[in-house]
């Protein structure tokens, strides 16, 4: 089963599974710039930027990238992924996605809604938004606050899976501010989505069973 979506412009993507040599090739120039000379430092991004790579390949992701600028003259930060992985749903994926956002929207807390979408792909969406804290010990004040959004679509079966799988589209901005503006790319990317058999020039990835 192959699944293609549009990416938001704008988004720069990292390399998903790269290997030393690939993550080297990827990110040496930026990490020889960040650390200004200092070999070791370099040598610690460039093992960060593999590491990161090699455990989104682990999670299943099919996609994973951020934006960093300005909008509106004021700074901006957006990361994006999309990740597919087994998840026995059942014999329907709408009441699959009812009781997903049921459970999800009960376990965060009130602060966080959803809803369940149609896509022009034939399969719900499960959309909830909400806030979230990340604790950065390194920051000053260390709690970093987070506006998040996460859709979940159960992938149609195919005779290329054994099992079925889950799609999840994940998206966190800083940015508060700013929510409005990214959402028109994010419902874009959602009803972009198209599940499809066999491979084509605009199919992202290939879903694959776990090992």
């Amino acid at each position: 089963m192959y699944v293609a979506f549009d990416v938001p412009e704008h988004f720069r993507q990292l390399p998903i599974g790269m290997s030393p040599e690939e993550s080297y090739a990827h990110a040496s120039a930026n990490a020889r710039e960040v650390a200004a000379g200092d070999p070791e430092v370099e040598r610690r991004i460039l093992r960060e930027v593999h590491g990161s790579s090699q455990a989104l390949a682990r999670v299943g992701a099919l996609y994973s990238g951020a934006v960093v600028g300005t909008l509106g003259g004021e700074p901006s930060l957006a990361t994006l992924t999309v990740t597919a992985t087994e998840f026995p749903y059942g014999d329907s994926a709408r009441i699959a996605a009812e009781g997903t956002l049921q459970s999800l929207v009960a376990s965060r807390g009130p602060l966080w809604s959803g809803n369940v979408y149609p896509l022009p792909c034939g399969q719900p969406a499960t959309v909830v938004t909400g806030p979230r804290v990340y604790r950065v010990p390194q920051l000053e004040p260390p709690d970093v606050r987070f506006a998040e959004l996460q859709a979940y679509v159960p992938v149609p079966d195919g005779p290329s899976l054994r099992e079925q799988h889950m799609l999840t589209v994940g998206f966190a901005t800083p940015a508060a501010k700013h929510w409005e503006q990214y959402m028109p790319a994010l419902v874009r990317l959602l009803r972009s989505l198209v599940f499809t058999t066999q491979p084509s020039p605009v199919s992202t990835a290939e879903l694959q069973e776990s090992a």
